[in-house]
């Protein structure tokens, strides 16, 4: 019957022995045609543990002719099933089931990621097409050695594995090949890390200060001299917007960094100016939006913005420098409207 397309027949068969017959069929190694229609039989049948439970072991089949898409298919119905049905026992699967769905998608992730010209990445890539394989021959045997960052950093939170140093380091990576593009750094910044941080914002694996921090260094050309002022000013005024900062968050990193980060700020003139210039940026794009807030949120952050302008304004009279000076004028201008709104 199977032989003839009559699967649909057998699917809707009421016979107590179809499940019997499929089974034998199976017993005998028939192959995987007789898996598929005894899950989808089970289903059809109502007994929605059985199938989940076959679906499972078929996503973990070692049949290298097993797809890595079809076994993600698998593990996606297994759940539906899963859902379904009534044992405890399969209800305590979907953890387990949702688990394996994200270690497949980031297997799925790699093998988009792998170049197939050469024979040995083809191989890669065919290994890659089948089992699923575990997290941790998915980040040392493809994604540290590929350089595939933002796979290393799904890993480290599907297992969640948290350790400051390598999860810096894989920031400092994600974060250094974004500016290794020439153009439109600005643009792939602001949409990269609004992609990380729709995933990792709420949780430990979204370093907020240190990424701040970085794109101020980075941004400034202070991390290659020979490229200065490559993010303008209003980069960040748009990444506080994607990455749901607050005004007040911002401007205390920003003043911290002047304070206590590298003296690229506070003895180099191109940093000093480079800094300030977000500062005036941030701050009048607060003066821009201060309907959005109520009266006393308003004066809140109008405090420390005028903390912040106020300790520029100090070290931009300091310095004979026509820029420095130009800038006062703004710190200035931004002063008398940040007091009378906290005032």
């Amino acid at each position: 019957m199977l032989e003839r397309n009559k699967a649909n027949l057998i699917l809707q068969s009421k016979s107590p022995y179809v499940e019997q017959f499929l089974t034998h069929e199976i017993s005998t190694g028939r192959g995987q045609r007789y898996l598929d229609l005894l899950w989808r039989f089970y289903e059809k049948a109502g007994h929605y543990d059985k199938a989940a439970m076959l679906l499972s072991r078929l996503a973990d089949n070692e049949n290298e002719e097993i797809s890595l898409s079809q076994r993600f298919a698998y593990l996606s119905h297994a759940i539906i099933c899963a859902q379904a049905g009534n044992d405890p026992k399969t209800k305590a699967m979907i953890q387990e089931l949702r688990d394996k769905v994200e270690v497949a998608h980031i297997q799925l992730a790699i093998k988009e990621c792998m170049d197939i010209r050469t024979p040995k990445q083809q191989e890669l890539v065919k290994l890659l097409d089948g089992p699923i394989l575990s997290l941790q021959m998915l980040l040392e045997k493809f994604a540290a050695p590929y350089g595939l960052h933002k796979v290393q950093l799904a890993i480290f939170h599907c297992a969640n594995l948290y350790s400051e140093e390598p999860i810096m380091a894989v920031w400092e990576n994600i974060l250094q090949s974004e500016f290794k593009y020439e153009g439109e750094v600005s643009e792939r910044l602001l949409c990269t890390l609004h992609e990380l941080y729709a995933i990792y914002g709420s949780t430990k694996y979204f370093p907020r200060n240190f990424i701040l921090r970085r794109l101020l260094e980075m941004g400034s050309g202070l991390s290659d001299r020979s490229r200065r002022g490559i993010l303008p000013a209003s980069f960040f005024v748009s990444l506080i917007t994607k990455l749901e900062l607050g005004y007040v968050d911002f401007i205390e990193v920003l003043s911290s960094e002047y304070r206590t980060g590298d003296p690229w700020w506070t003895q180099n003139e191109a940093g000093q100016r480079y800094i300030m210039e977000v500062g005036i940026a941030v701050v009048q794009a607060f003066l821009d939006s201060g309907a959005k807030f109520t009266p006393m949120e308003r004066a809140k952050i109008a405090a420390i913005c005028d903390s912040c302008v106020s300790m520029f304004s100090l070290d931009a009279r300091a310095v004979s420098s026509q820029h420095l000076l130009q800038l006062d004028r703004h710190f200035s201008a931004l002063h008398l409207r940040l007091t009378a709104m906290s005032s």
